[in-house]
């Protein structure tokens, strides 16, 4: 599209402007007042501490700007596109950031959260957004806990379909599309709670911690004289002691086999078969959380 090219001071006006261009320009410590653009474009533009009060930038580009520490009070950004942006250290105070882009900039994650959209849905698709944006940059720190905010919006937008308290879910969700959100979320939440979505490979210790006790109190309390010493000399069962039953679940649940205590009714094996799987599938889970972290 055609753009008038005009300088940066003459844009400091009541009045919208469309479709102009500023480029190669530096400025800093200006006052953009009131300004009001449309599908207009920043192009190589220098505006480092620039000051946006009261601002309507809408549909606009801003492509190699530098407008670190530039602060933005109650502007309105809605559809804009960053690329290759230095904003870090920006501050943004009342801003309305509904479908903006962020691409290959520093940005001051801290404030860009600070002004995410109320609806669920857009705040997703602007997470995202942020979240591509720092692995786009190396960010990979950021770029997890970007991960675990959109999860948990995620998590939050699924119980709002499973509600169904305002006229937009009413319109668009029936009984089926209900329940298969209420799995997704719990789904969603088993992740969060066993290993943080992959990204807390405490939380995948902390479980499988307890797992073994929750096991090691079944064998104890909930069997008998009912398993084959191999310590002993011929077919003797014994009844396991409260750390042996530690021990038992300990060796059956990392997968190494059932140690010195063999199951010998159907109830220990069925204990002993339901933890030994739950071993491989944690093994499972921390080979992939390893490599995660090993591939980045």
């Amino acid at each position: 599209m055609d753009l008038e090219i005009i300088s940066i001071k003459e844009i400091n006006l009541e009045v919208e402007r469309e479709k102009v261009c500023i480029r190669y320009e530096e400025e800093d410590n200006l006052l953009l007042q009131k300004v009001r653009l449309f599908k207009s474009t920043f192009s190589n533009v220098g505006l480092k501490k620039a000051n946006f009060n009261s601002c309507s930038i809408n549909n606009s580009l801003f492509e190699n700007c530098y407008l670190r520490y530039a602060t933005f009070n109650n502007v309105d950004l809605t559809g804009s596109v960053f690329i290759n942006c230095d904003l870090s250290n920006i501050k943004l105070n009342s801003c309305n950031i509904r479908y903006v882009e962020f691409k290959n900039c520093q940005i001051n994650l801290k404030e860009v959260l600070g002004c995410l959209p109320q609806e669920t849905n857009l705040k997703i698709q602007l997470l995202k957004e942020l979240r591509l944006n720092q692995i786009s940059i190396g960010d990979n720190k950021g770029a997890d806990e970007l991960l675990l905010k959109i999860l948990d919006a995620e998590k939050s937008l699924l119980m709002e379909r499973v509600k169904c308290e305002t006229s937009y879910h009413q319109e668009r969700e029936d009984f089926v599309s209900r329940v298969k959100a209420y799995f997704n979320y719990i789904l969603l939440s088993l992740n969060d709670l066993i290993w943080g979505y992959g990204l807390k490979l405490s939380r995948l210790f902390r479980a499988a911690l307890t797992i073994i006790i929750v096991f090691a109190i079944l064998i104890y309390f909930c069997t008998n004289a009912e398993y084959l010493s191999t310590t002993t000399a011929g077919n003797v069962l014994v009844e396991l002691s409260f750390w042996d039953s530690i021990y038992v679940s300990y060796t059956n649940f990392i997968t190494m086999g059932y140690g010195n205590y063999i199951p010998n009714t159907t109830t220990t094996k069925i204990i002993f078969v339901t933890e030994n799987t739950l071993g491989y599938i944690f093994l499972g889970f921390l080979v992939s959380g390893v490599y995660r972290r090993i591939s980045k």
